[in-house]
């Protein structure tokens, strides 16, 4: 911990830029038209700085497309409030800038075009029979995502320059502590959990940055338990459920290789843990129907079907599920190529109505449906259980077994932003970035 304050110290010119920046961006209900502009200030420093300190540069950037605005939706009080997006032009600006950078710096690896290849040959066979079958639908919207997955997969996997996008963790951390800590203001002073969500940002989930850098790499365990209640504050106005579930996944795996049972100490937190949440969800006051979090926990234990359980969870995920795994065993492992779709015949998804969720009307009019809600589902259904299995396999691996802590800190990000924001342009970008630095990890333990 004295590192970091001595090296906050020394950063002091960075100290304030971050905080006024943190403090701005985050202003959906008191600067409504002003805060999802404010990813101009560090997009015009990370290109000053390109020019300076290349590694300050690309921190910055990484802040502009952590700040821009992607998704809008109405506020908390919906009838005063609508969370308005960044404009296209800044947005596109934003992308174009960070793909620039790592294209000109990318070198390739010759040696390992052979992983991609796999990876990718048959989902690509398998495009090119579809777009010459006239009964077969391609989404052209879904199509261009792909083929950017494509490409950045190409990147990552071949590209041997270590220096391709590095970034100060220190100094980002910095910031989305002092980002933290205005949304807590915002969960606290003007959020409804009733209506709305606080915040709509795709890459809202790189939040818990601070939490994972604090468990990894501070002795501190006062500075660790207050990120964790401050970053379960934040989230619960974040109310997406997946970010919640991403990260306990996530931290249970990094635990259970440092769980003592002879320690009573660690016997003791255990039981601590267990009693509250078990405390919580018999709780008759809180109206769980309204808190996502608690709702799930309340309607898998209370039964004694698990799958009924899931289903009554998320029905439209459960029914996604069923879709994935109802075809061939060639498609379930390889997919069905890019920009494909999969037809409901069997009803799966008969019960979703018009503008209840993210399918299109298109979708449920024609019973093809394209938009998946996770990870395993979207890219599953299009690439293949393959290429997902062996990317969140190797990230798995290296959060239980690694004994490299920043190999451990970047695969526990990469998990939890693959799980959160693999929908949009800058979920694939932002997950690029962390995915180009984690494969640029020697063996040896990085100390920072």
């Amino acid at each position: 911990m004295n590192k970091i304050i001595q090296y906050l110290s020394n950063e002091f010119s960075q100290i304030i830029p971050l905080f006024f920046i943190a403090a701005l961006s985050t202003q959906r209900y008191l600067l409504p038209d002003i805060y999802h502009f404010i990813c101009l200030v560090p997009f015009i420093l990370g290109l000053i700085y390109q020019n300076k300190n290349i590694i300050l540069g690309n921190t910055y950037l990484i802040i502009a497309l952590f700040t821009f605005v992607d998704i809008g939706g109405s506020g908390s009080d919906y009838e005063l409030h609508v969370f308005k997006e960044s404009a296209s032009i800044i947005r596109y600006s934003i992308y174009i800038a960070i793909l620039f950078l790592i294209i000109v710096r990318y070198r390739m690896n010759t040696s390992k075009i052979w992983i991609p290849v796999i990876l990718l040959f048959m989902p690509t066979i398998i495009t090119f029979y579809n777009a010459f079958n006239p009964n077969f639908s391609i989404n052209t919207t879904l199509l261009r995502g792909d083929i950017f997955v494509v490409i950045m997969t190409f990147l990552l996997l071949t590209n041997k320059n270590k220096k391709i996008f590095n970034f100060d963790h220190r100094i980002l951390c910095c910031f989305l502590t002092f980002y933290g800590f205005f949304e807590i203001i915002n969960v606290l002073l003007y959020f409804d959990f009733e209506l709305g969500y606080s915040n709509y940002h795709s890459i809202k989930s790189l939040i818990v940055f601070p939490l994972i850098y604090s468990l990894i790499f501070l002795k501190n365990y006062f500075i660790k338990l207050i990120l964790l209640f401050c970053t379960l504050i934040v989230l619960i106005g974040y109310t997406t459920r997946m970010i919640i579930l991403s990260l306990i996944l996530t931290l249970a795996m990094y635990y259970i290789k440092k769980i003592n049972l002879k320690s009573p100490t660690q016997i003791f937190t255990i039981f601590l843990v267990a009693f509250l949440g078990f405390f919580l969800l018999q709780y008759q006051n809180i109206e769980q129907s309204q808190i996502k979090m608690l709702n799930t926990l309340n309607i898998l234990f209370d039964g004694d079907n698990i799958l009924l359980g899931l289903q009554l969870i998320d029905p439209w995920r459960f029914g996604e599920f069923q879709l994935l795994f109802d075809r061939d065993l060639f498609s379930i492992f390889f997919g069905g190529g890019f920009g494909s779709g999969v037809f409901d015949s069997k009803g799966y998804l008969i019960f979703t109505d018009f503008g209840q969720t993210a399918y299109s009307d298109q979708e449920l009019t024609s019973g093809i449906f394209y938009n998946m809600h996770d990870l395993v589902t979207d890219y599953g259904l299009r690439f293949g259980l393959l290429f997902v299995t062996l990317f969140l396999f190797d990230l798995i691996k290296n959060i239980i077994f690694s004994k490299n802590h920043l190999k451990t800190f970047y695969a526990m990000l990469l998990l939890i932003l693959s799980l959160c924001t693999f929908f949009s342009s800058a979920g694939i970008l932002l997950i690029s970035i962390f995915y180009l630095n984690y494969r640029a990890i020697d063996q040896e333990t990085v100390s920072l």
